[in-house]
């Protein structure tokens, strides 16, 4: 199923909306405009019904943006009692949810074609200088909210960090940041990704050799393997299990084996390889949060000086929340703490009470209701 299918197969009500980005970016966000007890309700009661009218125009919004080869997914795969979108759903909120550029549901421009490597040549840094804005102000559009609350997974902090930077004027439209496995720097990364850095020039003409500039998108190809190596039997359970924790951290106390083949279908949903490139560039350069290095030549004609210039974090004026896991291996306790250090409206700095927490299990652990999602909810502005 894709998104939209499974949350109307969850029983919630589903919109899918389209935003052209000003550099001709195509994405698709879906929406959970109410719980899905409300229609029921509206039906039993005319009176109701206005109260539930008047409700609906005025229901705080709420924007969840995934991470890194990831999607809209993220969000809804869990049991409605401890997704983290059903359960705001079910708390008065108008559940937005964005995609990235090139990924599965993102994958269009106006004049680019899919098989052009132009289509490929971005990084977060157009992420969220390109794709957050456009989001966020259509969804301001169609609700006619003023401000909406901002919840990002690891990469969807990556880009809320450049969007406020690039778009200032967006902090003052930011009720709430909330950063799960925020990142920044990544230098102090656990993540076995690391050993490859060394060789990430070598990697790059590998990638031109081959004429690629997609990472990992996703398709009939990546589908059938999916099936074949993580749906089949027990052992191969174990395998792609062991795979995530290989690349997050191992937590597997809390991790629901049975939901590897749903997650495989849908992640990794693709980016670009410069996008990998990028994060793999900050490993490189110590405690630095900076632009993506095209070379000299490039970065002439890209920054006007020979190296990538760093952002600055001083800019993210908005109020901001963070969590993290102590045995987060992508998004590392220190670096999680360097980045809090620069951040100039840090309203909560959090630690998920069990060690053994992962980047993954900000989504997917059996308990993240109780360990993160609660606590989480109860912080934010709103609630039914």
């Amino acid at each position: 199923m894709t998104t939209p299918q499974l949350i109307a197969h969850r029983g919630y009500p589903v919109e899918v909306h389209q935003v052209t980005t000003s550099d001709g970016y195509i994405l698709e966000m879906h929406r959970i405009p109410f719980s899905r007890r409300v229609p029921t309700r509206f039906q039993r009661s005319k009176q109701f019904g206005s109260k539930y009218a008047k409700r609906v125009t005025t229901r705080p919004v709420v924007f969840l943006q995934h991470g890194l080869l990831c999607s809209s997914s993220d969000w809804v795969l869990n049991p409605t009692d401890r997704g983290l979108a059903y359960m705001l759903a079910d708390r008065g909120y108008d559940v937005w949810m964005g995609n990235a550029r090139g990924n599965t549901y993102s994958n269009k421009h106006i004049f680019l074609k899919e098989s052009d490597e132009a289509f490929w040549r971005f990084t977060w840094n157009e992420m969220g200088m390109y794709d957050i804005p456009a989001e966020l102000e259509y969804i301001f559009k169609v609700t006619g909210r003023q401000k909406l609350l901002y919840i990002g997974h690891s990469m969807g902090t990556t880009m809320f960090w450049v969007a406020m930077e690039t778009h200032p004027e967006l902090n003052e439209k930011i009720e709430l940041m909330v950063g799960l496995a925020p990142v920044a720097s990544v230098s102090r990364m656990k993540s076995p990704i690391r050993i490859f850095t060394p060789f990430i020039h070598q990697l790059q003409l590998m990638f031109e050799w081959f004429g690629t500039k997609a990472f990992l998108p996703s398709g009939p190809v990546l589908k059938l393997m999916s099936r074949l190596f993580c749906d089949q039997t027990k052992w191969e359970e174990d395998l792609c299990e062991n795979i995530f924790f290989l690349l997050s951290g191992s937590d597997p106390a809390n991790f629901n084996e049975e939901m590897v083949p749903l997650i495989t279908t849908h992640t990794p949903a693709g980016t670009s390889t410069y996008t990998i490139f990028h994060y793999m560039q900050e490993y490189s350069t110590a405690e630095r949060y900076t632009r993506m290095d095209w070379g000299t030549k490039q970065n002439m004609e890209e920054y006007g000086q020979p190296t990538p210039p760093p952002y600055n974090l001083t800019t993210v004026t908005a109020p901001v929340v963070l969590y993290w896991g102590e045995n987060d291996w992508l998004a590392s306790p220190k670096d999680v703490t360097w980045l809090a250090k620069r951040l100039t409206n840090l309203q909560g700095f959090y630690r998920v009470n069990m060690t053994a927490f992962n980047h993954l299990d900000f989504l997917w652990a059996t308990n993240v209701d109780q360990l993160l999602y609660y606590h989480l909810i109860q912080l934010l502005p709103y609630s039914y």
